[in-house]
């Protein structure tokens, strides 16, 4: 049951990004602002709690792997900001329009991995 709220959490999170894609929002103009750390560490704790619980539910290594990037960046948020507003440099250094196809098609895998899951 968590791996599939799990999964159609991601697929809401794909279409979210699309629609700010579609309204010329600069997705990572806004992640990489320090004044937004906080909301970034509220908008990443229901991914970790949740694929958390789906891990206890069922023991699957595409849920550790989920885990274990949400809690890499949560961590790296809470104890080494500096470490994770660093790699602004380099992420500046691709396309914008690639970045956010990028993260759509992880949220979107993402999710489609967890409702495969929950649905074996």
């Amino acid at each position: 049951m968590f791996a599939f709220i799990l999964g159609c959490l991601y697929l809401s999170t794909a279409l979210l990004h699309l629609w700010l894609i579609k309204e010329k929002f600069n997705i990572f103009r806004f992640i990489y602002n320090p004044r937004n750390r906080n909301y970034l560490l509220l908008f990443d704790a229901p991914f970790l709690l949740l694929s958390f619980a789906a891990i206890i539910e069922e023991s699957h290594w595409f849920l550790f792997v989920i885990f274990f990037m949400h809690a890499i960046n949560s961590m790296t948020l809470l104890l080494k900001p500096q470490l994770f507003y660093q790699s602004k440099d380099e992420i500046q250094l691709m396309e914008v329009e690639s970045l956010n196809n990028y993260l759509v098609i992880m949220a979107s895998v993402f999710g489609v991995g967890c409702l495969l899951i929950s649905y074996l």
